[in-house]
Formats: C-alpha cells, sequence, structure tokens
C-alpha cells in the first residue's frame, strides 16, 4: 500500500515536472517568435531610416536642393520638380532597372555622351565609373537644369573629364524653341509648336554631333538618350560619329508618336540605324533585354519604350 501510495505521488511530481517544461518550452518558442519578428523589424525601420539619414537633402535656397544617390555622389535637384526631382530628393536614384543596365555597359576609360542629360543622373554615374582616363559630355539645353548639372559635376570632382553643354542635340546648328515645365522636368523637348499654359518655352542653341566633335579620330562608347522626339533628327546628325564607333552602345527612348512631331519619324530612324548594322533590344523593367524587331517596335505607335541599339549583343550578355 506504501509503495502504491510512493508511485501515485511520483507519477504527480513527474507530471507536474512535465507540465511546467512544456510551459516553459511555449514560452521559448514564443520568445524565438519575438525574436525573429525583432530582427524582421529591425530590418526593416534600417533600410528606411538608412534611406532618410544618407539622403540629407538641405535645401539650398532658389528652389535647390543638395542631396545624395544612392551611390553617394552628390547631386543638384530642383525641389519644383515632381516627376524626376522628387525621387532624387526622396529615394536617391531615378530610373533603376533602365540605370542597371547603364551602369553595366560603363567600362573604365569609356567615352559617353548624355544626351537629354536632364539633371544629370546618367552623366554623373558615367563620370563615377568612366574615371579620369574616360569622358563624359552632357547635352541638355535647358539652361536651368544646365546649371545644376554643370556643378553637380564639380562638386563630385569629374569637372576635369565630365563637361556639360548647355545646348540641344539635333541634325544641323543654330536655334530652336525649347518648351519645358518645371514641374514636370522629365518632359522638356524641342518644339515647332506654342507652349501650353503650364508650360515655359524659352531658345535654346542646337548642334549636330558630327559638327561638333571635329577630331574624325574620336569615338564613343556608350550614349544614353531621351530627347522627346527629337531622336530622329539627333541621330541623323551624328551618322559619321556612330559609323567610326563599331562597338558604340546606344540606349535610347523611342515612342513612334512623339517622334511624328519632328520631320525625322521613327521609321526612317530605325532604317537609318539598320543601315549601319545596329540590332535592337527592349529594355525591361529590371535592366534586362528582349530581341526586337522594327516592325514589332513601330506597331506599338503610341507607346514610349526603351531600346538599346548595338551592332552586337553586349559581351555582359553573352
Amino acid at each position: 500500500m506504501q509503495n502504491s501510495k510512493i508511485d501515485s505521488d511520483f507519477s504527480s511530481r513527474l507530471s507536474s515536472i512535465e507540465t511546467r517544461i512544456d510551459d516553459a518550452l511555449l514560452r521559448l518558442s514564443r520568445l524565438e517568435v519575438v525574436e525573429r519578428r525583432l530582427e524582421e523589424a529591425i530590418s526593416y525601420f534600417a533600410v528606411r531610416s538608412n534611406l532618410l539619414v544618407a539622403s540629407q537633402s538641405v535645401y539650398l535656397g532658389d528652389d535647390t536642393a543638395v542631396t545624395f544617390l544612392k551611390n553617394n555622389l552628390r547631386i543638384l535637384v530642383d525641389t519644383r520638380s515632381v516627376d524626376v526631382g522628387i525621387h532624387l530628393l526622396t529615394l536617391g536614384e531615378w530610373e533603376p532597372g533602365y540605370m542597371a543596365l547603364f551602369n553595366r555597359l560603363l567600362r573604365p576609360g569609356d567615352t559617353v555622351l548624355d544626351i537629354g542629360a536632364n539633371h544629370g543622373v546618367y552623366a554623373l554615374h558615367a563620370a563615377l565609373t568612366v574615371g579620369p582616363e574616360g569622358r563624359v559630355h552632357a547635352f541638355e539645353p535647358n539652361p536651368r537644369l544646365a546649371r545644376l548639372v554643370d556643378l553637380s559635376m564639380k562638386i563630385n570632382g569629374f569637372g576635369g573629364y565630365a563637361t556639360l553643354h548647355p545646348v540641344g542635340v539635333s541634325d544641323r546648328e543654330g536655334t530652336a524653341r525649347l518648351i519645358f515645365s518645371d514641374s514636370f522636368s522629365g518632359g522638356g523637348a524641342v518644339s515647332a509648336g506654342q507652349a501650353h499654359a503650364a508650360q515655359q518655352s524659352t531658345e535654346c542653341n542646337l548642334v549636330a554631333l558630327d559638327t561638333f566633335f571635329t577630331d574624325p579620330g574620336f569615338k564613343v562608347d556608350v550614349i544614353k538618350m531621351d530627347v522627346e522626339g527629337h531622336e530622329g533628327l539627333a541621330l541623323r546628325g551624328m551618322r559619321n560619329l556612330l559609323e567610326r564607333s563599331p562597338d558604340v552602345k546606344m540606349m535610347m527612348e523611342f515612342g513612334p508618336e512623339m517622334m511624328a512631331r519632328s520631320s525625322v519619324g521613327a521609321e526612317e530612324a530605325l532604317n537609318m540605324l539598320g543601315q549601319m548594322g545596329f540590332k535592337m533590344w527592349r529594355i525591361g523593367a529590371e535592366g534586362e533585354l528582349h530581341a526586337a524587331s522594327s516592325e514589332t517596335l513601330l506597331a506599338e505607335h503610341q507607346t514610349i519604350q526603351n531600346i538599346l541599339f548595338s551592332r552586337e549583343l553586349p559581351r555582359i550578355f553573352v
């Protein structure tokens, strides 16, 4: 009888110990969940707080701020710009997928043209990569943006090999009317039309690259061009330069509807490039390439597409 009572007490204590162990394990599992969630929260807020700390945007007056790009370059921004400008001020980047491809095409010592530089994001990235042995030429006809780009190049120490040209690129030298909006700085365009109520306009100078770069030995490695429908005229004015640059890779905004407003439309521009041996690829959202043809590009008349033109598929994709 005594043994039975001892066994019962032992079983009861053992059961109590097991219950306590189960409770302890349950609490530990809850702590692991809390710890994991705390790590996730720290990571979540660290990324966002780092953006705020790293941006360090400082307003300088006169609708101008200085901020940092994600690669730590400093850039001057027009604070009225709610398209390009606001992305630079809050995120430190613009067109990340397109920029990813652009950066992959660059090599130290390259010669790069940024045609339609806007705030100069591409020119600054190019200057950082090509270094003092390379050359960067940025073209921007908007006098306000041109001034900001020029200053951004200088405050980053690129003044010796990165140059801002405050002109538009076309098929001839001369002057034209530039229509633009301070609020939507990415949409400035050389136009024969009149500015709408929400737009401004100013006279700008134009150059043809074949006569602008007078050295017949001058070649280019990478071109980024975004001139809001004026691409065909710009291509006509740089034909000799493209022909003597066998390895050039050109990233270009391609909008048949916009290009139809100029005297060199989308079809003529593609024919010109085809005659010089260029092939074409659509640039995807993450900077990937998709094979394309003149027929498919022209069929999407109202669509604005980003296209890479090159005589061969760049080695980074081979």
